[in-house]
């Protein structure tokens, strides 16, 4: 049975199409994975897509989102502990050779249970706490930081079969 979509508020958008990137990284990796690509070149990738999309993104949520909420929310923590996480992970990539392809699929496997949620449940959470405004303001400044945004490109495409 297939989920019903989730209609999300306007303001947040940007925010969901950064998502839509995000688990187009974890397909590409999946796939470079099931292709038996070096880890490396993978791990390239995911070291590329983080310093020029997910940790922008990371800071627009934390920065734009999360501090507009009482601190100690528990789904705003759960987030910023998945972060956490996902960068941690980022940046033991280049150091490791010795099971790579184990830390690639986990960090694929995170990076996708953190988007799904933030997709089903902290944003739904998010656009009930916060007044309209404070939304309106929030899809304002989203709207201006992503008016010049690039789909993710990056020059080795592993992930196609050849």
């Amino acid at each position: 049975m297939s989920q019903k979509p989730i209609k999300r508020s306007q303001n947040l958008v940007p925010l969901s199409k950064d998502h839509h990137e995000g688990l187009l990284v974890v397909w590409k990796i999946r796939q470079g994975v099931r292709n038996a690509v070096a880890g490396k070149r993978i791990a390239d990738f995911v070291l590329h897509a983080f310093t020029t999309h997910l940790a922008p993104h990371f800071r627009e949520e934390e920065e734009l989102l999360f501090s507009k909420v009482d601190s100690a929310d528990e789904l705003c923590v759960k987030a910023l502990e998945q972060h956490a996480a996902i960068k941690q992970m980022v940046s033991e990539l280049p150091v490791e050779s010795e099971g790579l392809i184990n830390k690639l699929e986990a960090f694929a496997n995170l990076l996708e249970e953190h988007i799904r949620f933030e997709e089903r449940t902290l944003f739904f959470h998010l656009e009930n706490q916060l007044p309209s405004k404070t939304m309106d303001a929030i899809g304002d400044a989203l709207v201006l930081i992503h008016s010049n945004k690039q789909p993710l490109f990056w020059y080795d495409q592993f992930w196609v079969k050849n």
